[in-house]
């Protein structure tokens, strides 16, 4: 009896972990959010890649240059397609292929295969040219990689349109999220010395650097500095550094039924990286980074949210729609 009574607290232990475990890992759930993901981020992505068109040949063929053996000893770790095809019409064909794998990655149709196509094309232009991207853009080579492993064509795609929407792992989600909390607080606790912690300064000093500034102003930003970018300094820095305690908290917050004495933090948490790096865009050269982040922000809407978002929107549609008819 007393063994009996033993092992049912073990089987009540061994079910309540697999019940946490699946909530937060495993559980299938609908692929609405993963399929609006997949479009905020590959939008980004294609509009990232056409921005090379009429110099694909001057950046990663022949025609560069740094071409030939010399453009491979000077990346010896890399790989690329462009190593091995140099001619610049070739070149350019890839990069079409790229360009059409990506917008069938948007709207997903044959996601798989041109999920593929479009990462290999990334992956060949990075490795070929590696001086035209900067450390933003491995975001943009995660995100994409990450993409590639997912089943993101589900939902929100012309391949749900045609075999019908189906359930997807909710790691899918959770991966980007974790990604997204990685980013934020690994950078933040290598944001060290007195400009971040002590003076204040680190702001300040971004803004007025000639090497990626937008604007000619150091007047006017040394007189916000004390009232402004002082304070903002430190709020962008403990707000990078805790966002994996957001994300724990988010986690913790939905495997407890989403009680209402625990606030939900998104909108205000999020929110702020929203304008954050619409500040950034606006002010500094960061190419892709900014909206590539915000994109990423989609990982954190439920499946329910991302439903009702998308009835929304296409409610919205067949309204203006309706009101382009004419009358009678």
């Amino acid at each position: 009896m007393a063994e009996a009574t033993s092992v049912a607290p073990r089987r009540g232990a061994l079910a309540a972990l697999d019940r946490v475990v699946g909530r937060v890992w495993l559980d299938p759930e609908d692929p609405t959010a993963l399929g609006l993901l997949r479009i905020a981020v590959v939008t980004v992505l294609t509009a990232s890649l056409v921005t090379h068109i009429g110099a694909v040949a001057e950046y990663f063929s022949a025609a560069s240059p740094l071409a030939g053996r010399y453009a491979r000893e000077a990346f010896p770790s890399r790989m690329s397609l462009f190593f091995i095809v140099e001619a610049p019409w070739a070149v350019q064909g890839i990069f079409g292929l790229g360009v059409v794998a990506h917008l069938c990655w948007l709207v997903g149709w044959r996601t798989t295969p041109a999920s593929i196509v479009a990462w290999v094309v990334w992956v060949s232009m990075v490795g070929r040219n590696p001086l035209l991207y900067s450390l933003p853009d491995q975001l943009q080579m995660a995100l994409a990689t990450l993409l590639l492993l997912m089943p993101t064509g589900r939902g929100v795609s012309l391949d749900a349109r045609r075999l019908g929407p189906r359930p997807v792992p909710v790691w899918c989600r959770r991966v980007i999220q974790f990604q997204v909390a990685v980013m934020y607080t690994a950078t933040g606790l290598l944001k060290h010395g007195p400009t971040w912690h002590k003076h204040g300064t680190a702001l300040y000093f971004t803004l007025v650097n000639p090497y990626n500034r937008h604007f000619d102003i150091p007047d006017v930003l040394a007189a916000l500095q004390p009232w402004v970018l002082s304070p903002l300094t430190y709020v962008v820095l403990w707000w990078e550094i805790c966002f994996a305690g957001f994300m724990l908290w988010q986690i913790t917050r939905e495997l407890a039924g989403r009680p209402r004495r625990w606030p939900d933090l998104r909108l205000p948490w999020l929110g702020f990286g929203v304008a954050m790096h619409v500040g950034i865009q606006a002010m500094l050269y960061v190419a892709w980074f900014s909206p590539l982040a915000i994109a990423s922000y989609f990982a954190f809407l439920t499946p329910g949210e991302a439903t009702r978002l998308l009835a929304r929107f296409r409610q919205r549609g067949k309204q203006d729609v309706a009101a382009g008819l004419p009358s009678g």
